[in-house]
């Protein structure tokens, strides 16, 4: 009886050992991409020892990597019952509250990760997303700037402080902030493109082209830069040179329901209304432009009153013409 009672002890000692070494185990095979058996891994570290903390972050951040985002808010969410204190779980409890679309659970539990770690800078960050997916755009903006305060070479940060400074209509602070975004990463191309955004709507043509221009020097193959570009050059009533940056983008981009629209426009403003018609009911027919589909639509029929019919055969001759590669 003694020897049994010993034996019992000298197991139960032993458990939390195996369950380390499960969790290096299942950690390993994870990265060998072997995901099914580390997370049977995981779990057998977990029934071994279900106070070891780091067995049940892994198995959620399995999880959630798996798009079982149920099943990874279990794992941490044990994981936060045996280590409150830790951070860095409820930050991945908040990411996955988040990507389940609760935002409210997702805001708690990146303050209680701020709360017990002040200089997460990832968690002012994602709060700061959070924040704006609920228009709450001065609680965002001041998540940011604490995410840079604690980080300040934090690129991303800077670059949606900018973003909701343009959304606030605060646009000399988003002209600056996306600069200084440019500076610590050249080759941000999302910087240059809501960079020439803010150009354009501040009417400063020049400047909005200039960064567009930048984008396709770093990808030539850029859909929606030549569509900006297009929309700058048509806002300047320069015709031939928007249609010509609209051609390219649908090169690139067929299912391109705005530059379809943009370029149909830009088409009836030089009188090619039949080529004009073809692009509006391309417009129409696709499922992503219910914006201004009914507008778009009665203009089709008042067209076809006036006697208009799409001509299609030199129009995508004109689109194949253009070889400026595939978008990314």
């Amino acid at each position: 009886m003694a020897l049994r009672a010993s034996l019992f002890v000298a197991l139960r000692r032993a458990l939390p050992d195996h369950a380390r070494l499960a969790t290096a185990t299942g950690k390993a095979l994870q990265g060998a991409e072997r995901l099914l058996e580390a997370e049977r891994v995981f779990e057998r570290a977990t029934r071994l020892d279900p106070q070891l903390f780091e067995a049940h972050l892994a198995l959620g951040t399995l999880r959630s990597s798996m798009g079982r985002l149920e099943d990874a808010r279990v794992a941490f969410l044990r994981a936060r019952r045996v280590n409150p204190s830790n951070a860095e779980v409820s930050f991945a409890l908040g990411n996955t509250y988040f990507e389940c679309g609760e935002i409210d659970l997702a805001r708690a539990a990146y303050e209680v990760a701020i709360h017990l770690q002040p200089d997460y800078a990832r968690a002012h960050f994602n709060l700061g997303h959070a924040f704006k997916e609920q228009g709450m755009l001065q609680r965002a903006a001041r998540s940011f700037r604490r995410a840079l305060v604690a980080e300040p070479r934090f690129y991303k940060a800077r670059f949606m402080l900018a973003y909701v400074y343009a959304l606030m209509d605060l646009n000399e602070e988003a002209v600056e902030h996306y600069r200084k975004t440019i500076h610590q990463s050249p080759t941000y191309v999302k910087a240059y493109y809501n960079l020439g955004n803010c150009y354009l709507k501040d009417g400063l043509l020049h400047e909005a082209l200039e960064a567009y221009q930048t984008i396709l020097e770093l990808e030539p193959s850029h859909a929606r830069a030549h569509f900006a570009i297009g929309q700058a050059r048509a806002r300047a009533g320069q015709w031939v040179e928007a249609l010509v940056s609209f051609q390219r983008a649908l090169s690139v981009r067929l299912d391109f329901p705005e530059c379809h629209l943009a370029y149909a426009r830009a088409l009836e403003a030089v009188s090619r209304v039949r080529e004009a018609l073809h692009h509006y009911r391309i417009y129409v027919n696709d499922p992503a432009s219910a914006d201004q589909r009914e507008e778009v639509r009665e203009h089709i029929e008042t067209l076809s009153r006036l006697g208009y019919v799409s001509n299609t055969t030199i129009e995508m001759r004109a689109l194949t013409a253009e070889d400026v590669g595939r978008d990314l």
